[in-house]
């Protein structure tokens, strides 16, 4: 073999970078056929960043767009971010999260880096890249420039060529150069004899290896009976340790557990006469208590009988009450109390003053005596003094004393007299609110007092019929009569005034 040594041969457009290493093996062949596109690109990185506002470290990212002439486009591609650091380092890029419609042949693209703090972030670097005209650095990231940016291809590192040399005139001249001191002679004769002696003591090594393994295993074969038999021996006698230890641990937990026990039965004892006591004592106060349970029972029996009469005697005066002061509608829309008509409160102007009086002097005392019997304070208290009764606003805290009392019969100014009259509806609207009736009309004094008797009470308000319900209503069920017991009886909270009422109460 003819040694190759230190010349310079011409191979068309290719050239060959060492990178100062000892051996003569090409780590790099760039060719001039060789076209670099985005497809090839692996990753990017960015070195010496020069931070303008002076903070010592930045938190960074870049973003890869597509350049059509001197059209920059949308992004095509974000990184994620570095956190502070100078000389970032991004990780491989990731193909599957680029878009499928992406033309991934280009050689010429743009690489925006950004930076800030505190997620405000700012342009950096830009770079309009051509992959094409980019300086092979080697198979390790070197830079000595600032604010240059690295890019990782398939057979290495490339960076912008900072000498600004016209790269296709070196392409073109370009030869295979060998340094000639890394040039050497290839194996001769007596090195490939040295390299077959080395190799055949490599073998018998071997050989002699595998021999005595197998006399140490024949060996291993005969003694194992007496070796298993030690060890079986160590065994029992590690066992038989433990197992001692064990029962003497044992021994002295059964100890503490015979003390324990013994404690625990004394509590157990003084528990079982303490619970015998409380026996006796429950048993005496469970004959204690059905006493009381029978006492209750005859009580309760008792209050229902009671509760029962008050609420047919309360129905019975109820009764006789709308007997006393029947209301009838005569031609089919006026309305009169034991014959007296009553017009609607609207309706008062050009009217009897003195037939209006007695009328409302009767309303009103059926409407306290309605209250009384079923126990319900009225908001607004009726003074009964026949065609001369009044009523009282106890509720408006403008008024003095002596103006809270109006008169329910024309006198002086017609707004007391009025007032008073709105006064008495407001009253028979808490009736009839208290047993579940709404009152759509204020101003229909004995049209709502008359639905509240027949509807609210089950009263009959005419003397043509003198019973005490309307027809049908003794057979009503004994639930009707016990919740019309409740409605009579209980007490309930006062309701309070709508914020219409209240509006028109202000107005007033």
């Amino acid at each position: 073999m003819n040694p190759i040594t230190g010349r310079v041969l011409a191979i068309p457009a290719a050239s060959v970078t060492n990178s100062g290493a000892s051996s003569s093996r090409a780590l790099h062949v760039e060719l001039t056929s060789q076209q670099r596109r985005l497809r090839h690109l692996r990753s990017i990185a960015a070195r010496n960043i020069v931070n303008k506002n002076g903070s010592p470290l930045l938190d960074t990212y870049f973003t890869l767009h597509l350049c059509i002439r001197d059209r920059i486009s949308r992004d095509f591609y974000k990184s994620e971010v570095i956190r502070d650091s100078l000389n970032p380092t991004w990780r491989s890029l990731d193909f599957g999260m680029l878009p499928d419609l992406l033309d991934t042949s280009v050689s010429c693209f743009v690489v925006r880096i950004w930076g800030g703090q505190e997620e405000q972030y700012q342009l950096l670097i830009e770079w309009k890249v051509n992959l094409d005209g980019l300086r092979y650095t080697g198979q390790q990231i070197r830079s000595r420039n600032p604010n240059e940016i690295i890019f990782g291809l398939n057979d290495g590192y490339y960076a912008a060529d900072f000498d600004h040399k016209d790269q296709s005139e070196r392409k073109k001249n370009s030869l295979l150069q060998v340094d000639q001191s890394s040039v050497r002679n290839s194996y001769s004769v007596f090195s490939l004899l040295r390299l077959h002696t080395a190799q055949r003591a490599i073998k018998q090594t071997q050989v002699t290896v595998q021999k005595i393994g197998k006399e140490i295993e024949e060996k291993l074969r005969t003694t194992a009976t007496c070796t298993e038999r030690k060890k079986e021996r160590e065994c029992m006698q590690l066992r038989i340790a433990v197992l001692r230890s064990e029962l003497q641990r044992q021994r002295k937990a059964l100890g503490r557990e015979i003390d324990l026990r013994q404690k625990e039965r004394s509590q157990l004892q003084k528990k079982e006469e303490a619970f015998s006591a409380q026996h006796e004592s429950l048993k005496e106060e469970k004959e204690s208590l059905t006493k009381l349970q029978k006492e209750c029972t005859a009580k309760r029996e008792q209050f229902l009988k009671s509760n029962a009469q008050l609420t047919f005697r309360c129905r019975q005066l109820l009764s006789e009450l709308s007997y006393i002061y029947p209301i009838d509608v005569a031609n089919q829309s006026d309305y009169v109390i034991c014959g007296v008509k009553l017009p609607n409160s609207e309706d008062f102007q050009a009217k009897d003053d003195g037939s209006v009086a007695v009328a409302l002097g009767y309303t009103s005392h059926l409407v306290l005596m309605i209250s009384c019997f079923l126990q319900v304070p009225l908001r607004y208290p009726v003074i009964h003094k026949g065609s001369r009764s009044s009523i009282k606003d106890t509720i408006t805290d403008r008024l003095t004393e002596k103006e809270r009392e109006f008169p329910l019969y024309p006198r002086g100014e017609r707004f007391h007299f009025e007032y008073g009259v709105y006064l008495l509806n407001k009253n028979i609207a808490q009736l009839r609110y208290q047993h579940g009736l709404t009152t759509p009309d204020l101003q229909q004094t004995l049209p709502n007092l008359k639905n509240f008797l027949e509807h609210g009470l089950l009263v009959r308000c005419d003397r043509h019929h003198v019973s005490s319900s309307i027809p049908g209503a003794d057979k009503v069920s004994a639930c009707c009569v016990c919740r019309l017991g409740y409605r009579l009886h209980l007490p309930r909270q006062l309701p309070r005034q709508r914020p219409e009422e209240k509006g028109e109460l202000r107005g007033r």
